[in-house]
């Protein structure tokens, strides 16, 4: 990326932007399910495993096939690249089926404890797929200044959004219900974070791609003329 107008400096922005304008739009579709007394909620499905769900889901099944496709053209991601796509593709199904929020539930009911909980249980069955799968992105993202950039920081929205699932504990010590305003802010900025930080992490992946091919020379033009030789050897 040499230049203001190289496809990987578009990409970048174009990322940034659909970031910032996804997040944007989620919150702002919880704000109106909200102040119109849940009448949106067959439009927009914005419980868990709908909408916004969906969304999520797709940004990071999106990772996952950059990732394989740098399995094949970077030589530094020839393994990682495959693991790092089994994992994210993994997570985009478990986000899709909402596998580990209902795990959760089952721990908290078999243990006899407050539903509430299960935003404590969650993240600890999830940290090492969690954790492995952080170390393959910043891997994928090392050689790539701009690319490692994106990933550090849509992983640090994914970190923020759990940080603010689990102050949902905290919520509910304070007496605050599941339709207090605090927990609603809760909850939209989660969800519209979280998808930011997908989004991100797939753009980072995704200019990585392009530097290498934008790296690579060009094939001549297919009407290009051959060059003639002469008998000495000389053009």
């Amino acid at each position: 990326m040499t230049n203001e107008t190289s496809p990987g400096r578009r990409a970048v922005r174009l990322g940034i932007a659909l970031a910032v304008g996804a997040a944007i739009l989620v919150d702002l579709m919880f704000l109106v399910d909200i102040y119109a007394g849940n009448r949106t909620i067959d439009l927009f499905n914005l419980d868990e495993g709908g909408l916004v769900t969906w969304a999520s889901s797709s940004a990071t099944f999106a990772v996952a096939v950059i990732a394989l496709l740098l399995s094949f053209i970077d030589p530094t991601q020839q393994w990682r690249g495959v693991a790092l796509a089994v994992g994210t593709a993994y997570m985009s199904f478990d986000d899709a089926e909402v596998i580990h929020e209902r795990l959760a539930s089952e721990v908290t009911g078999a243990l006899g404890i407050a539903e509430s909980y299960d935003q404590v249980v969650w993240p600890i069955f999830y940290f090492p797929l969690l954790a492995a799968v952080a170390l393959l992105l910043l891997q994928l993202g090392q050689r790539t200044p701009v690319s490692r950039r994106l990933i550090v920081v849509g992983l640090g929205c994914l970190a923020l959004g759990v940080v603010l699932e689990v102050t949902g504990i905290g919520l509910d010590k304070l007496d605050y219900g599941p339709e207090s305003w605090p927990r609603t802010l809760e909850a939209i900025l989660e969800e519209g974070i979280e998808l930011a930080g997908w989004i991100l992490i797939a753009t980072g992946a995704a200019v990585r791609v392009i530097t290498l091919v934008d790296s690579r020379p060009s094939d001549p033009p297919a009407d290009a003329p051959s060059p003639t030789f002469t008998a000495l050897g000389s053009q």
